[in-house]
């Protein structure tokens, strides 16, 4: 009854009460320099609410939402680091302090301070979720135990109907770091004035079953292991064809109900639907979020390479047809397929006048061809841009050296990971 489920939600909202956390908050030497540079920023006020010995959890909620609307104006890129720590700071000691009334209100409050809070008080958010999550000892999942017991019946698609016939991108078996280094991958030297120059933009290849010994390519095929892992974790999800269309847009879900709404409940996707309703986990630093399936995947052997420094580890995650458009990125990067299959359409840096990129700075490493279905009349020399076509299997690496534009395409239900390296 409802007195039955105030008193759950009550003795949950107890369990979160954290007076040593917030005390930790408080005490760090990341919240000294948060008051330090407060007054740069016009943070002052809400620093000192937070410091206050008495401060409840309303108040604190207070400071969140200014904090979150500080974080909303204007380019996130010029977003102050102080406001974010703000954020995950005030977001810790709201849940401290019983402020969530639910599990879930709790950990989706504390995965969005980690997305948006940056590295400032990570380890004591970790702490917290942690703790949430096996709340009355019994780990947090995503879903009631029937629904599991339903969904660990789910696999997604393990036998390829692609082949790679048509590829020509060149498909690898046990290469060596050496033979790596020498045959694909691209190289810079010091020009004159000192600065780094690329003398060699290298070649992409399909380390063939580069990673076909990740617990991952088996164990993320079940839907009831993603979601019993990480099913009530909040996430961005992108929703629509690409981000260059106008209709795209983005919001935060569990990834639960990402998967009720946007892969298992679908239906069956033809590989020629070009589905506008597609949602996509796209370019995620998860593994950072949610440790428990970092341990199904292990750095490739080929990042130690360069200055061996990995800038980003990122997850890929959707239904057949999910999109990225043409576009380059500024590191080495390893796409490692997991899940189902994904084509990938490849053009070297000297097609780059004819790729028509976009004039916005903040876009300007994005076509605005749509590769796969060119409008020749709006953009003529992309008829001579000449390409190379790889497809991606469970287990298969794809080496795409920087620079290069990339489109990808998802065949099926897909989950792959990428390694951005130095």
């Amino acid at each position: 009854d409802d007195r039955a489920c105030r008193m759950s939600d009550a003795n949950e909202r107890d369990a979160f009460m954290d007076d040593d956390a917030v005390a930790r908050v408080v005490r760090s030497s990341a919240f000294a320099a948060l008051e330090a540079g407060a007054k740069s920023c016009g943070a002052s006020t809400a620093i000192g609410v937070l410091r206050a010995p008495a401060v409840d959890a309303s108040d604190i909620d207070a400071v969140r939402a200014l904090a979150h609307e500080a974080l909303h104006v204007g380019n996130w890129c010029d977003a102050r680091v102080e406001w974010r720590g703000v954020y995950a700071a005030a977001t810790l000691m709201w849940v401290c302090k019983g402020g969530a009334k639910t599990r879930a209100e709790a950990t989706r409050a504390l995965d969005v301070a980690l997305m948006l809070g940056g590295p400032v008080f990570e380890e004591e958010l970790h702490r917290v979720i942690a703790r949430v999550r096996e709340y009355n000892g019994a780990s947090m999942v995503g879903a009631p135990v029937a629904k599991r017991a339903k969904r660990s019946g789910v696999m997604w698609d393990a036998s390829p109907r692609e082949t790679a016939a048509d590829d020509t991108v060149a498909r690898r078996r046990d290469v060596s770091l050496e033979a790596f280094y020498r045959d694909y991958m691209a190289k810079s030297a010091a020009s004159t004035n000192g600065e780094r120059c690329v003398d060699d933009h290298g070649t992409p290849v399909v380390l063939q079953g580069a990673v076909s010994h990740w617990p991952a390519i088996e164990k993320w095929r079940d839907g009831g292991y993603v979601v019993e892992k990480i099913g009530d974790r909040t996430v961005p999800i992108e929703v629509g064809e690409t981000y260059v269309h106008d209709a795209w847009s983005q919001k935060l879900m569990a990834v639960r109900d990402f998967i009720d709404e946007y892969i298992d409940n679908v239906g069956e996707h033809s590989r020629d639907d070009s589905t506008k309703n597609v949602a996509y986990l796209a370019q995620h630093e998860l593994f950072e979020q949610c440790p428990d399936l970092k341990r199904d995947i292990e750095e490739p052997m080929y990042c130690v390479l360069g200055t061996g420094s990995v800038c980003a580890v990122n997850a890929w995650f959707g239904p057949a047809n999910t999109v990225s458009p043409a576009h380059t990125d500024p590191h080495h990067n390893l796409l490692c397929q997991v899940v189902g299959a994904k084509r990938v359409r490849l053009f070297a840096p000297s097609e780059t006048s004819r790729m028509y990129p976009h004039d916005e700075r903040k876009m300007a490493n994005t076509s605005r061809v749509d590769v796969m279905h060119p409008n020749l009349e709006e953009f003529p020399d992309f008829a001579s841009a000449s390409f190379v076509d790889a497809t991606l299997f469970p287990g298969d690496t794809l080496y795409i050296p920087p620079g290069w534009w990339h489109h990808v395409r998802a065949l099926d239900v897909s989950f792959s990971v990428s390694y951005w390296w130095d």
